[in-house]
């Protein structure tokens, strides 16, 4: 489906623009029906070339130019306001990407919670990019994580280039609270949020709870991590604050 504009030289009546059709193929005069996906522009030109002359044209010279890329595309799922498929005609970032996608929809791209995270996940090579890819099923290393308050600030570590087939997934702005607590569970995140704020939220520590050797475990682009943490830190959306049981 891209949109292709091809010219010969000196021969203004041949110009064309056309779209490669979902059988891969073109029509061009004197060509005829000729296979064009898969091939870079060079070879595509040069099949031209050898099929116009030296029949119909002496020494021909063709150029081509992409109009439009429909057949590269990018998935912006999860959190947004417009999750769905998105072709990709120009070089892109993040932020770009998600605001094509409505922005994110509990909050605003252009200031984000803290912690808010995108999920990047990168299509591998002879893969089928006809749907979007879920990060629980995705191994650690094809992921990378992140901060999208550094992409808006332009952090390029953090905004970075979309590519061909990638999906770029908006977590829930959510945390998760466990262990020895009255009430455990999911919860909506709010921003500067402490690990006491989240314990209270879940109905505060259990009798039996170790409020000194609460942890936190957060995933990142390596995995996830355990933190040792006090009371009064901050919490990421997307955290695990888990309470362990007291030995004494």
């Amino acid at each position: 489906e891209d949109e292709i504009e091809i010219r010969v030289w000196d021969h203004d009546d041949l110009t064309r623009k056309t779209r490669v059709g979902l059988d891969g193929n073109i029509s061009f005069p004197f060509v005829g029906e000729l296979k064009a996906q898969g091939l870079s522009l060079n070879e595509l030109q040069k099949q031209i070339e050898d099929r116009l002359g030296p029949k119909y044209l002496i020494d021909p010279r063709v150029s081509i130019t992409v109009l439009e890329y429909k057949s590269r595309k990018f998935f912006v799922v999860g959190n947004v306001q417009k999750p769905g498929t998105y072709p990709l005609t120009k070089p892109i970032r993040v932020v770009e990407a998600i605001s094509q996608a409505g922005g994110i929809a509990s909050g605003t791209i252009s200031k984000p919670l803290s912690g808010a995270v995108a999920i990047i996940i990168r299509a591998q090579p002879g893969e089928k990019l006809d749907q979007p890819k879920i990060p629980d099923k995705i191994p650690a290393s094809q992921k990378i994580t992140v901060s999208l308050s550094g992409a808006l600030a332009g952090d390029p570590t953090q905004n970075l280039e979309i590519k061909n087939g990638d999906t770029v997934y908006i977590p829930n702005l959510v945390y998760y609270v466990s262990g020895e607590v009255k009430k455990p569970g999911r919860y909506p995140y709010e921003e500067n949020m402490t690990v006491l704020q989240a314990v209270t939220t879940a109905e505060g520590f259990s009798d039996k709870a170790s409020a000194r050797g609460t942890y936190i475990i957060r995933e990142n682009s390596g995995g996830k991590e355990k933190i040792k943490t006090s009371l009064d830190a901050p919490i990421r959306a997307g955290d695990t604050i888990v309470v362990p049981e007291s030995w004494f």
